[in-house]
């Protein structure tokens, strides 16, 4: 079209080549090639993060971005879940050496770059997470979206983003310059607009109480700092706010709230939607299908018995003469909590831990063929749940659920193997000292039960305990048990007998006190 002299289709009376398409082709040549270097990027920072000398880095990593998780809404074969925890890796995630992966990336490359990869590789290694508004979609393009922590517009291009997302909609996500454009790092997390607030009410809560930890320095001050460093614990907060959608009536869930929560592994979920929609104990208050209209997930709340039952009049203004017709009989029935259904699991949601326990109970009986077999240890979990509600036995404020299980069968597992209590009292806070800094993923209670009895044994620096053995009566690997030990002690620098947690104090003959635990083993 440039040369023609035909008139620019934009209206403004100018010559195409003078107006709309200046510099066309010299644009689309260059932004090729900077395409291309983001495409190589991408590709090459991948294999570098996925290289066996990081490969601790990496399973702390994962533990440390799925531990801010709901354990029972994250699986690590959940695609989504853990294509943004390595992106989260790769770009804030502090190594031993201080640098994140990108910037080690950079410092040992950048020779060997380009020079379209190092000048995107030096913005990439700057840019943070953060909040987005989409402003406007461009069908078949990508979407304009406003910077809601910095106040700027920006297009991205993104043809899928164009069909997924609405005007309003929030997304938390990462946004790379890539020549004159923009593109996304990785899947966002998309929001409808009525989290907006919530949202931006609790970062800045958050990132005062960061500031007001790092002593105000003027580096700490900035938003860049704070969401690299808390860039993990904000994605789990933005998931908190966006399962617990306000149109189900939920306000946005805090730790209170998710607390009141436990999860029904199911079979059937067609056979269940179709009694809930025609029972009178479920009430179904919304559905969500996806583009094809394949079923997503389903919330119903779940009501309680009539408060009290009369003849309500019930008036219907006829069309004809303004007459009332009819009565029916009504009970005023109470919400006792909400009950999210998906194609794989039933998650129960209520106000307190006793609620959530009552309504698991009338599920469980409502849906008995359609649910799994449920292990017992579940069910103990939520009386314990209970009992620490109403504050008996209490001993510690467990950051998460399934650390009190896990700390409930570490003292089981002790106390069948003939630890006293003062030794079960010791495993407790070198478990509950490694949650409190660590926030590990409980995918599997098991695992760390193991973990944590080995971990003890070691420290009081009995053999009756075999790891093997260990192994073998909890389900694990004998190759789990001794990483996760490693990381205990390189986490809570464990040494011989240590004070901390060892109950016994002499010393067999040639052991020496204080020696890290893991090099004398």
């Amino acid at each position: 079209m440039s040369g023609t002299g035909i008139l620019c289709p934009c209206a403004s009376g100018k010559l195409y080549e003078q107006c709309c398409g200046r510099g066309q082709v010299l644009y689309s040549l260059d932004q090729a090639r900077w395409r291309r270097a983001g495409r190589n990027l991408r590709r090459n920072l991948g294999e570098f993060a996925d290289k066996p000398f990081f490969a601790w880095d990496v399973a702390r990593a994962q533990d440390l971005y799925l531990g801010c998780l709901d354990e029972h809404l994250v699986d690590r074969d959940d695609d989504f879940t853990m294509e943004r925890c390595f992106e989260w890796f790769i770009f804030d995630y502090e190594l031993s050496s201080g640098r994140t992966i990108i910037e080690t990336f950079l410092e040992e490359q950048l020779p060997s770059l380009n020079y379209w990869e190092a000048v995107l590789l030096k913005e990439w290694a700057r840019t943070r997470i953060s909040l987005y508004e989409v402003t406007e979609i461009l069908p078949g393009k990508g979407v304009v979206l406003k910077e809601l922590l910095k106040h700027r517009k920006i297009t991205v291009r993104d043809i899928n983003a164009a069909d997924e997302v609405k005007v309003g909609n929030i997304i938390l996500i990462r946004v790379l310059k890539v020549g004159r454009e923009y593109e996304f790092s990785t899947s966002g997390l998309a929001l409808r607009d009525g989290c907006k607030e919530p949202v931006l009410k609790w970062l800045r809560r958050n990132r005062q109480e960061y500031v007001k930890q790092k002593g105000r320095k003027t580096e700490t001050r900035s938003w860049a700092t704070y969401l690299k460093e808390k860039a993990h614990i904000v994605n789990a907060r933005v998931m908190e706010l966006g399962f617990s959608d306000a149109r189900t009536g939920e306000k946005p869930a805090g730790k209170d709230m998710l607390a009141a929560r436990s999860i029904l592994p199911i079979t059937g979920w067609q056979s269940i939607m179709q009694s809930i929609n025609h029972s009178a104990s479920f009430r179904v208050v919304r559905e969500l299908r996806d583009k094809s209209g394949a079923f997503r997930q389903a919330v119903a709340a779940i009501l309680g018995e009539p408060r009290r039952r009369a003849e309500v009049k019930v008036r219907e203004k006829d069309d004809e003469n303004g007459m009332t017709s009819g009565s029916r009989e009504a009970g005023l029935r109470s919400v006792h909590g909400l009950m999210v259904l998906t194609p794989q699991f039933i998650i129960i949601n209520a106000s307190n831990p006793e609620l959530v326990f009552k309504c698991r109970e009338f599920v469980l009986s409502c849906f008995k063929a359609e649910i799994k077999e449920n292990d017992e240890r579940d069910r103990d979990r939520d009386r314990d749940r209970i009992r620490n509600s109403k504050g008996e036995k209490e001993s510690y404020s467990w950051p998460e659920p399934g650390y009190a299980a896990v700390a409930g069968s570490v003292r089981d597992g002790l106390e069948s193997l003939g630890y006293n209590p003062k030794q079960q009292k010791g495993a407790l806070k070198l478990w509950f000292d490694y949650c409190s800094k660590e926030r590990p993923s409980i995918r599997k209670a098991e695992v760390w039960t193991a973990v944590v009895i080995y971990t003890f044994t070691r420290l009081e620096m009995e053999d009756k305990v075999k790891q093997n053995d260990l192994a073998g009566r909890y389900g694990v690997s004998s190759a789990t048990i001794s990483s996760r030990f490693r990381l205990f002690c390189r986490s809570l620098n464990l040494v011989t007998y240590d004070h901390r947690y060892a109950t016994r104090k002499p010393l067999p003959a040639g052991v020496r006190k204080n020696r890290p635990l893991w090099k004398k083993l």
